[in-house]
């Protein structure tokens, strides 16, 4: 089953494709550094399938610095030249847009010729499963409400028309669109109601879950056993004529024998200190052996900690997260304006009434965002001795990246691709569920070949 995936990022989204067996022939992100990470977990996916995972560890150990990241990847390649001509056709580090009025963007039309050199490339005339999700920001409430007016002239708004014409192209039979849930009622729901129109004139059903209204069909991933609060919508398009519906997502949903807290998804983490821990290498776990079942799942095939390394903070911010925590630990959030007068910073209070939230111990996670790589007040330790934000594999943790999944470029680079990924696990049960229907298909086009020809 062949896949594109558009507005990859740091690959979230097609983990779950990957490990579910589809087919990926092209990735299109427009950042450089999500590219590096996508290549390395392809050569990861390659490696694994051809029992050779030790060189992907000897890559682990000797990585050096974001800087050398091709001399450092020349092991891989000098053993296995062909994995260069493949990460050349699947990872495409192109940004969809209008090049007469955004020099740094690539017409669709070029896109679309590269995707068909990926498929020629693959011996592939067909794709079955397109997925992705255009960036959110202009739909989100947070990005809105910052935004105010200008989210309404924003053209991320209709990044959708891009993902649309790779639809028309490719004719797969089904499609699967991730996003926040504003998306919905952007531009008082017509941002939604012309995506619907879009895609019916382009020969598609286009569902946002199993009830007739879209607004029921907001989803909260920690209800399928993603240890994070996640509210997200998943629109599923089928091509006309096909008798499929909705996937059943609840199907494959994680059934832990507990609801996961911010404990079980760390604790087996390194301890550091603000400014400890480091960006390339490998570190032990805390905990080698008495580790959970989430933790266990997140540490196969994988040889240690990696982008484990806390920021640096000042003073001040130290002094305000002590403040934070000791609050979470009474069970309440610090608001920014029961702060001492002294470690204040802005007069408008109101604007940053949550500015500093604490991933206390024995709660579900809340949602780790993008904004992670501006600072970490939102996103704050719970071990008052530590004092610190959460690392970059911390909040991959979070958001149920297996500790293996290396995350390249820079550390504020790394920390937007995990904030804006869809959870991995999440996209397991996707990719199940999607699967099954694909299934359906081929079953019910076995069953017409049979009829047709006795």
């Amino acid at each position: 089953m062949i896949v594109i995936d558009l507005f990859s990022g740091g690959g979230g989204l097609s983990e779950g494709f990957h490990e579910n067996g589809f087919k990926i022939v092209a990735q299109v992100e427009k950042d450089q550094w999500a590219c590096e990470t996508l290549r390395t977990r392809m050569i990861y996916h390659y490696l694994k399938s051809n029992n050779d995972l030790n060189l992907y560890f000897d890559y682990l150990k000797n990585r050096r610095s974001y800087r050398t990241i091709n001399q450092d990847r020349k092991i891989i390649s000098d053993k296995y030249p062909e994995l260069v001509e493949l990460l050349d056709h699947v990872v495409l580090n192109k940004k969809f847009g209008n090049p007469a009025s955004d020099p740094h963007a690539t017409s669709t039309k070029d896109i679309i010729q590269l995707i068909n050199k990926s498929l020629k490339y693959h011996n592939e005339n067909s794709v079955n499963v397109i997925i992705g999700g255009p960036p959110c920001q202009a739909y989100s409430l947070v990005g809105r409400s910052r935004m105010k007016e200008q989210a309404e002239k924003d053209p991320r708004n209709y990044l959708f028309f891009y993902y649309l014409t790779i639809v028309k192209e490719y004719q797969p039979e089904v499609f699967i669109f991730e996003n926040v849930p504003g998306l919905l009622n952007a531009k008082s729901g017509l941002v939604f109601e012309k995506i619907k129109e879009e895609f019916e004139l382009a020969g598609y059903k286009l569902a946002s879950g199993i009830e007739k209204e879209d607004q029921k069909n907001v989803i909260d991933f920690a209800n399928y056993g993603i240890p994070q609060r996640r509210k997200r919508v998943l629109l599923f398009g089928i091509r006309r004529g096909l008798n499929i519906g909705y996937p059943v997502f609840e199907k494959y949903k994680y059934n832990w024998t507990k609801t996961l807290t911010v404990r079980d998804v760390i604790s087996d983490l390194p301890a550091l200190h603000p400014g400890q821990g480091d960006d390339y290498k490998i570190t032990e776990y805390a905990l080698p052996a008495s580790c959970n079942p989430f933790q266990e799942e997140l540490r196969k095939n994988s040889i240690g900690v990696i982008n484990h390394k806390a920021r640096n903070l000042q003073d001040r911010d130290r002094e305000i997260y002590k403040l934070a925590i000791n609050a979470a630990k009474n069970g309440m959030q610090l608001k920014y304006p029961d702060l001492p007068a002294y470690l204040k910073t802005h007069n408008n209070e109101q604007s940053f009434l949550d500015r500093f939230k604490v991933h206390w111990w024995n709660n579900t996670p809340h949602t780790v965002v993008a904004h992670i790589a501006k600072d970490g007040h939102y996103n704050i330790h719970p071990d008052i001795i530590q004092t610190r934000s959460l690392t970059v594999r911390e909040a991959a943790r979070i958001q149920t990246f297996n500790d293996n999944h290396v995350f390249e470029g820079p550390r504020t680079a790394q920390y937007i691709q995990v904030g804006n990924a869809v959870p991995p696990m999440m996209s397991k049960i996707i990719a199940k569920a999607i699967k099954d229907q694909m299934l359906l298909l081929i079953s019910a086009n076995a069953d017409h070949s049979l009829v047709t020809h006795s």
